[in-house]
């Protein structure tokens, strides 16, 4: 009976408050920076379901030039749980998402059977790992971490942009330049010569500072992003969402106290004719944004 009685609308800047209290209930690291990134780049992609104009539950959506659209922030408050608002919201989304070639998300294990049963396919795995207070970082090659790293300006967007799309798949520009305003001290980028090789982008959240993306062409240079980083944010909490095949770098943040937490599968729907190079993707920029 609730259920009839549910409407899905477009979200609106006055559901922010309801939002951001179904994403604390569940203990999620967003802020409200990152809703109204979502809603005001993408605002046809982000809903939310009313009932008794109450927001009961949201998805938002980023669509990469309708070849890769990405599905975040799937909340459902736990009062309205088990009736149907999840499947409700994500075949909404997916409806209007038709028109896009492919599309992307990043799954719980719970939530993983759901999924499948709508067509999505597995890609690969992303292992998350937190450190909730950094000390130290073994790094060898200090001096020659810090001789090669610039910071990330507002200038180098176009070419930080150039080289993810090589990397990624598709055009981030906008999700770049947001990660960028967030925390700029931790943006850098990596050259040999004049030749760039990779960059880092972070943003603030709730519980920790979002490492990622991490998009370069090895191990070592990751390892070189990121000891800077760990250095700036020396005794902060941190996350980062590891593909899980970068074994080297997972072992590498284990031995400097770095502990996994959870697990996603990378999962789409319709095709995989954008998937970049997943062996130059080395951290996500988290789950609500790809």
């Amino acid at each position: 009976m609730e259920r009839a009685k549910i409407r899905i609308r477009q979200m609106q800047v006055n559901d922010l408050n309801a939002a951001m209290q179904i994403k604390n209930t569940d203990n999620w690291n967003q802020t409200e920076e990152d809703w109204l990134f979502l809603l005001h780049s993408n605002p046809e992609y982000c809903l939310v379901a009313i009932l008794e104009n109450q927001v009961i539950g949201t998805v938002t959506a980023i669509n990469y030039q309708n070849k890769v659209a990405w599905i975040g922030m799937m909340l459902v408050s736990t009062d309205f749980r088990g009736i149907g608002v999840s499947k409700l919201l994500l075949n909404t989304i997916i409806h209007k998402l038709k028109d896009c070639a492919s599309i992307k998300l990043d799954a719980t294990p719970a939530g993983i059977p759901v999924y499948k049963k709508l067509g999505f396919l597995k890609e690969y795995e992303i292992d998350r790992m937190v450190s909730t207070r950094l000390h130290t970082m073994d790094n060898n090659q200090q001096d020659e971490t810090i001789s090669c790293l610039s910071p990330l300006l507002e200038s180098d967007i176009s070419n930080i942009a150039s080289l993810d799309k090589s990397l990624f798949g598709v055009n981030r520009t906008d999700l770049i330049r947001f990660l960028l305003s967030s925390r700029k001290e931790i943006c850098l980028q990596i050259k040999e010569g004049n030749q760039l090789k990779g960059y880092v982008l972070g943003r603030n959240g709730s519980n920790y500072i979002q490492i990622g993306p991490v998009m370069t062409y090895s191990t070592p240079l990751a390892q070189k992003l990121l000891y800077e980083v760990f250095r700036r944010l020396k005794g902060q909490p941190l996350v980062l969402d590891v593909l899980s095949d970068k074994l080297e770098l997972k072992e590498w943040l284990h031995s400097n106290g770095f502990t996994s937490q959870r697990n996603f599968t990378r999962m789409y729907l319709k095709s995989n004719s954008s998937a970049g190079k997943i062996e130059n993707q080395y951290i996500i920029s988290g789950p609500e944004l790809g």
